[in-house]
């Protein structure tokens, strides 16, 4: 760590008192570390466009499929440009979260910043926030603190790590008293790029449920339209004949759905000339409006059709017509095919199909010998899906399995469950289970499960646990909660003589962000005038 000043005078100066660096440090350092801990639902699911208006579906469907492909230029710009013509549309959040995303993608990161913060404060009770918040969190940034005559900067939080830096010139302390105060400081930096660490981990449990959301890879809505601009004589939206027969033929399926279903057929049969777009499209609009009729076509498709992308959409949209009776060829993807992107999207489509026998499939997926982030793509579907089965399959995918990263996985699955069931789950796991990293996983489960209970069962595990690691994981999982029985507890482990030094230097940071409570002010007075 580098201190540098102006003078090594007014260092000297600055640093004799010594607590007023070091308080403001552990402030901010603990507020940094709430942010990290901010304890976030599940990020809402993709919402199709649903806007009335043909021309502006038309655009904002291909801004999407460019999303799809992985073209973040063309996709910045199309949704730019949505977002200029059609300012009056409801869904303008989401077109601005995915115009944030690809800034992301091509690292403008101070435009995607930019976007996202105008998202959030012109949609404050966007369903895009909680996404747009996991966005933002991503993003390479400053936050600056002053400490006058220096400038502390934490710079940039995105990693398990925070460093300190005072500028401009170098400095060696020599004095005792220096020294120690700053030890005290690398001190408490090491402790926060512990509890960052933990952030982190957080954050990627966070990511990993949001990543199938950010590539998006199959579900989202093809409404394509036409705009006709009559200013110059053409078709505005795209000079694609592709688009243009796309728009074409969904008006047909709109008009005449047996007709339509036709010409989709056609367009997909073997030998068939069109565009793989067109094919794509053809798909799409099959499982939306035809219905079981079309079920034989997009099986042909889904396993026949030599063309990966055409195979993995045809599979992946057999999900959204939730019907039972392709669960079975939907479970041979998944379980026998060679092919990541086709055992993906399996699971994707079994995810889609609400009965409890694609519960009962994505469960023998979570148990298989297929990689393990296919396996924790299952649990995490089952993890979502309604009712006490699901619950369920979750206890016996953790009972079946000795797999570290498939019971953590389930873990993660069942913090999301508000059933008792699954709280006594975890209760169990933080109590006894013989491997330490299962044990802090439930135990940060159960903190992020919140409510009344939580607070009960963290607060008795602390009271009866002697492993140090496990009682500094309970008081993170308990550190956010506004329960005042948390502060009252943190407050008496503090008086306590035989708490060890690190863990009350700790519960002061964990307090430090329940500043305006007046017993939290009261007792760090009373602690200054001990010293």
């Amino acid at each position: 760590m580098n201190y540098n000043v102006n003078q090594k005078e007014s260092m000297t100066k600055m640093l004799a008192p010594g607590a007023a660096i070091v308080f403001a440090l552990m402030m901010f350092v603990s507020q940094v570390a709430a942010q990290q801990f901010s304890m976030r639902p599940k990020a809402s699911t993709f919402a199709p466009q649903s806007g009335n208006n043909a021309a502006a579906n038309t655009m904002f469907s291909g801004a999407r499929d460019l999303i799809d492909d992985a073209q973040w230029i063309r996709a910045e710009q199309k949704f730019a440009q949505y977002i200029s013509a059609y300012p009056q549309e409801k869904n303008l959040d989401q077109a601005m979260y995915w115009m944030a995303y690809s800034q992301y993608k091509l690292r403008k990161f101070n435009q995607s910043k930019e976007t996202v913060e105008k998202l959030l404060k012109t949609y404050e009770k966007t369903q895009w926030k909680e996404d747009a918040e996991l966005l933002l969190a991503q993003l390479p940034g400053q936050v600056r603190v002053k400490v006058d005559p220096v400038t502390v900067t934490v710079d940039p939080v995105i990693a398990p790590l925070v460093s300190v830096k005072v500028d401009p010139l170098e400095v060696q302390v020599q004095t005792p008293e220096v020294q120690s105060r700053l030890a005290e400081a690398q001190a408490r930096m090491a402790e926060a790029q512990e509890r960052t660490r933990e952030a982190q981990e957080r954050m990627t449990e966070r990511m990993a449920e949001a990543q199938a959301k950010y590539k998006d890879k199959f579900n989202y809505d093809f409404n394509f339209d036409f705009d006709f601009d009559s200013a110059k004589g053409k078709w505005a939206a795209n000079d694609d004949p592709s688009e243009f027969k796309i728009v074409v033929l969904q008006a047909l399926f709109q008009s005449d759905v047996q007709r339509g279903n036709a010409v989709a057929t056609e367009w997909l049969r073997p030998g068939s000339t069109e565009t793989v777009t067109c094919k794509r499209a053809a798909l799409r609009l099959l499982a939306r409006y035809g219905g079981k009729a079309a079920l034989p076509t997009i099986l042909r498709v889904a396993q026949n059709e030599t063309d990966l992308k055409l195979r993995t959409t045809a599979i992946s949209v057999l999900g959204s017509m939730n019907d039972d009776s392709v669960i079975d060829p939907l479970r041979d993807f998944a379980l026998n095919s060679q092919q990541t992107e086709i055992s993906e999207a399996a699971v994707y489509a079994l995810s889609q199909i609400t009965s409890e026998r694609a519960g009962t499939v994505l469960a023998e997926i979570a148990m298989s010998n297929k990689p393990v982030p296919l396996r924790k793509a299952a649990i995490s579907s089952i993890s979502g899906r309604q009712g006490e089965a699901a619950v369920d399959a979750l206890f016996k995918i953790y009972d079946s399995s000795q797999e570290l990263e498939i019971r953590k996985s389930v873990i993660s699955g069942l913090s999301r469950r508000k059933s008792p069931r699954a709280g006594t789950k975890l209760l169990e796991i933080a109590r006894s289970a013989d491997n330490v990293e299962l044990r802090m996983a439930a135990i940060s489960a159960i903190g992020r499960r919140g409510g009344e209970q939580a607070v009960n069962d963290l607060m008795a595990l602390y009271a009866s646990e002697k492993d140090e690691r496990i009682k500094d994981q309970i008081m993170n999982s308990l550190a956010y909660s506004n329960d005042p029985r948390v502060i009252d507890m943190l407050i008496s482990i503090a008086k306590n003589p035989q708490t060890p030094i690190e863990r009350r230097r700790r519960i002061i940071m964990i307090l430090a962000t329940h500043s305006k409570d007046p017993k939290v002010i009261q007792f760090l007075e009373d602690l200054l005038k001990q010293q």
